[in-house]
């Protein structure tokens, strides 16, 4: 996630990146952290841990209707938040209830959690930033929240269910609980959805529509349904890893 500006003199000054967020696999929680990382060719990729899902029993009635082919297929690593990240948050720093926050996507509260360091990062207090004109545009299109909460009955469900399963909350947070006064957006165009969101920061500053704009992206596939249809398709890596740029490339592996 970041906090891009631009100089007020013209509409066609530079854009300045101002503060900077993050949090990936491997204990990742900086751009120290992941700088750190690249620099010693950190490899941060692990088995898949029994605690986020169990691929092998969630595809087991299919392991003997392809002669073995899917047995082959499935992959076993990837690249995984500790599961503090997502078991840990305070509902109250942010007005909620813990009813509620049971209910929320776990890649918002994520998000909340991030904003309150790209505002640090930045040098501004929550205080400095609340009433501004900044926009916020947010990239993510995985679904395992809802895959994972749309299984619960009914009776199960409380009545906040329904909107707090829904993407175009991934921006919408971020304004509401910062009071952040300039437009909000949230975009799944699958990939690209972080550099779109980062695309279209910059082109509301450039109209004027904002004087800062926060852009990034956030995604979680942490159920096996997600997982089992990406490896269907074909697109992950066998081994698990991501080899960018690289001659013996072989598909991309999933951070989760």
């Amino acid at each position: 996630m970041t906090e891009i500006q631009q100089a007020k003199s013209g509409a066609h000054e530079p854009i300045a990146i101002i503060g900077i967020a993050c949090e990936f696999a491997g204990g990742i929680s900086s751009p120290f952290d992941l700088w750190h990382a690249l620099v010693n060719s950190q490899d941060v990729g692990s088995e898949i841990p029994i605690e986020r899902f169990d691929i092998h029993s969630h595809s087991a009635h299919m392991m003997n209707q392809d002669n073995g082919e899917l047995r082959k297929r499935l992959v076993h690593r990837g690249y995984f938040l500790p599961s503090s990240k997502w078991d840990t948050f305070e509902p109250s720093f942010f007005g909620l209830s813990d009813g509620e926050a049971a209910t929320v996507d776990p890649c918002h509260r994520l998000l909340l959690h991030k904003f309150v360091h790209l505002v640090d990062d930045a040098g501004y207090s929550l205080d400095r930033v609340r009433g501004s004109r900044t926009s916020v545009h947010i990239g993510q299109f995985s679904i395992s929240h809802q895959e994972a909460t749309l299984n619960l009955k009914p009776e199960f469900r409380t009545r906040l269910h329904g909107p707090n399963i829904m993407l175009y909350n991934a921006a919408a947070r971020l304004s509401y609980h910062f009071d952040l006064h300039g437009p909000n957006l949230s975009f799944d165009v699958a990939c690209s959805s972080s550099l779109q969101a980062v695309h279209m920061a910059i082109q509301t500053l450039r109209s004027g529509e904002a004087d800062m704009a926060v852009a990034g992206g956030v995604n979680a596939f942490y159920t096996p349904v997600s997982h089992l249809n990406i490896t269907l398709l074909g697109a992950i890596s066998v081994d698990g890893r991501s080899r960018s740029f690289s001659t013996d490339a072989n598909g991309y592996a999933k951070g989760n």
